[in-house]
């Protein structure tokens, strides 16, 4: 049976491997707070990968710069946040940057 922060590493390393697949590298790796956070071009993803909660940060056409939260992520949904950030997953809100 695996525990908790065995699988808390599991999906952390899965999360880098996909990540990784697609493009995207890792800037930070917050353990205590089970954050990881990866960039490509001016796009940023921070994942906390204990609830799965996903925060895209990127420049909107109209809106400027804007962040997307969204919870209780798959590593499917997560997979096609990597492809396409702006991607909508019907579990998510929004806060527009200052």
């Amino acid at each position: 049976m695996v525990n908790k922060r065995d699988r808390k590493k599991e999906i952390s390393k899965e999360i880098r491997i996909l990540a990784s697949e697609l493009g995207w590298q890792c800037v930070a790796h917050q353990r205590n707070i089970f954050l990881l956070s990866f960039k490509k071009e001016d796009m940023r993803v921070n994942i906390y990968y204990s609830k799965m909660t996903v925060g895209t940060c990127l420049n909107h056409p109209t809106s400027g710069r804007t962040q997307l939260f969204r919870k209780k992520v798959s590593l499917k949904q997560l997979e096609r946040i990597f492809k396409n950030p702006r991607v909508h997953t019907h579990k998510g809100y929004y806060k527009k940057g200052e």
